[in-house]
């Protein structure tokens, strides 16, 4: 007779020695010149820093705004980082990519990606994860001012170079944002001028069918009105046909409001630009995220009249109605998830994961600002929702950098659930001082199973021994839903093994699998998903 599959519940637990914590606070002092200890500490499920490699230490290393790391199917973790004149930051000298197999822990040598260097003022390097493990890699130039593609394989070998996504639109200078659908569509969106200068910025769009071979006439987003329409951000991961991008647009002097179109063919139309907040402060810099369930997820930060430098606060909202009403959460009712009175900005990382239906985001989080130095000591804030924006945990620390401040920043999700993140850390005083340290880093948050989290589907199993089992006697799995099963097994670094859509009524068999510990998931549209570890042993 069939049973259903016991559950493990994984207990995820961190563990630091004493001394060796001590150790690695005592080196950041000496090699970074961070004049304090740990103010506030980190999260306890999150692991330990590991700094990314570069290729010449005489260097200084910068992130990329948005997205700059991709995880592909197998697991392996892609970032790119950009190596700059240490006297110098705006002057880059390279772009890089580096690669970890094993979760984060170690990295590849950093790989020159050489497509940008030829072209004046190539850089801007932002990633998507494509099938296969192939990599997505769109980058701007200043001449030609032209947004190019490059695919690369799981190596960072050149499978197609230099395709042309979009030309000068207004005025050339691109700030963009790089992101895919559920369904294997590409979609890119910019905006081109400067908010600081005379050049009016106006947000546009493109997207591609057929894995970036060929992409569609480009399509303005923002009204040209004759302000300023800046930083379109929106994330389509887990999204369908249904898209929204937000940006912000300019008022009247510092007044800033938060406009937005959105998509129920993909990307293939937009709707009218529509304002969709208006406080009366600046809201500023909105990201969105789409949820499986056409969910529109808006995060943004407030310098609120009246108090706008310690005001500064990090808001949410959602909308069911492709943002024709937006509603607040239970849990902080409000909308504010930063700390009141805690200066807190630039919302990032963005990340839904449909296993276990967790929404993620992080931020920068600048309460240690000292007035009397202009030092920012800020760190990255992390939070998350399991009810789809309902109820959020309280935030947590996910960087503890002294008077030292957190730079460009990312965020992405590994195949075992846990939230990752890469990040500038900037010594403190002048970024462009030679002496000064720039280095990206890497962190990642354990992933745990809750009872939250379990919601299992019909899907049953004859286990001819308990959990451990020996290779040659895994169960067959048969799938007693009325609609599709989808499984997947992992090593516990990450690295996805097998993956497979079971069909009503029909069975699946484990592949080969070495002696060891591994990850079973599974979830079908009426579950939340189900996650087993177990070890084989023979």
């Amino acid at each position: 007779m069939a049973k259903v599959i016991p559950v493990t519940v994984i207990q995820s637990t961190v563990k630091q020695s004493k001394m060796r914590r001590t150790s690695v606070s005592i080196m950041a002092c000496l090699l970074y010149g961070i004049s304090g200890f740990s103010q506030h500490g980190v999260g306890p499920l999150w692991g330990e820093e590991v700094l990314l490699p570069i290729s010449n230490s005489m260097r200084k290393q910068r992130g990329v705004l948005y997205n700059n790391m991709a995880v592909l199917p197998s697991g392996r973790i892609c970032v790119s980082t950009t190596e700059t004149n240490p006297g110098n930051t705006g002057l880059p000298l390279g772009q890089f990519l580096c690669y970890s197999d094993d979760g984060g822990a170690h990295w590849s040598a950093p790989a020159a990606l050489l497509t940008p260097k030829l072209f004046p003022g190539g850089n801007g390097v932002k990633l998507v994860a494509g099938s296969g493990d192939s990599l997505f890699v769109i980058w701007s130039a200043v001449n030609p001012p032209v947004v190019f593609l490059t695919i690369l394989d799981r190596d960072f070998q050149i499978l197609k170079d230099t395709i042309r996504v979009a030309n000068k639109q207004l005025h050339g200078n691109f700030a963009t944002h790089f992101t895919s659908d559920r369904y294997g569509r590409l979609h890119l969106m910019w905006h081109e001028g400067n908010t600081n200068s005379p050049q009016t910025a106006e947000a546009f769009y493109s997207r591609s069918l057929d894995r970036g071979l060929h992409w569609e006439t480009v399509q303005p987003l923002s009204r040209a009105d004759g302000r300023h329409s800046a930083f379109p951000h929106a994330d389509f991961d887990v999204a369908g046909d249904t898209l929204a991008i937000p940006w912000r647009d300019s008022v009247q002097g510092n007044n800033w409001d938060i406009q937005m179109v959105y998509s129920t063919d993909g990307g293939a139309s937009w709707s009218q630009a529509r304002t969709v907040v208006a406080s009366g402060g600046a809201d500023w810099d909105p990201a969105l995220l789409i949820d499986p369930y056409g969910r529109m997820h808006l995060f943004y930060h407030l310098y609120p009249q009246g108090d706008p430098f310690w005001g500064a606060q990090v808001r949410y909202t959602y909308s069911d109605d492709l943002g024709s009403s937006w509603q607040l959460p239970v849990d902080p009712s409000g909308g504010q998830l930063s700390a009141a009175g805690m200066r807190s900005q630039l919302v990032e990382g963005l990340r839904y994961s449909p296993y276990t239906q967790t929404l993620w985001l992080s931020w920068k989080d600048e309460r240690d600002f000292d007035p009397a130095t202009g030092h920012v000591a800020g760190d990255m804030m992390v939070a998350q929702s399991k009810d789809r924006g309902q109820h959020w945990s309280a935030p947590e620390f996910a960087t503890d950098r002294g008077d030292s401040t957190l730079g460009f920043k990312a965020a992405a999700l590994l195949p075992d659930g846990s939230y990752c993140v890469n990040y500038e850390i900037i010594s403190p005083g002048d970024i462009n001082d030679p002496n000064g340290f720039l280095r990206v880093y890497f962190r990642k948050r354990q992933h745990t199973i809750t009872g939250a989290d379990i919601d299992a589907p019909g899907l049953t199993q004859t286990w001819n021994f308990p959990n451990p089992v020996r290779g040659s006697t895994l169960p067959t799995l048969v799938n007693e839903e009325h609609s599709p099963v989808f499984i997947s097994v992992f090593s516990l670094s990450g690295q996805q093994l097998a993956a497979a859509e079971i069909q009503p009524g029909a069975a699946w068999s484990f592949p080969p699998l070495l002696p060891g510990e591994y990850l079973l998931r599974w979830t079908s549209g009426n579950s939340r998903g189900q996650t087993l570890r177990f070890a084989s042993i023979d």
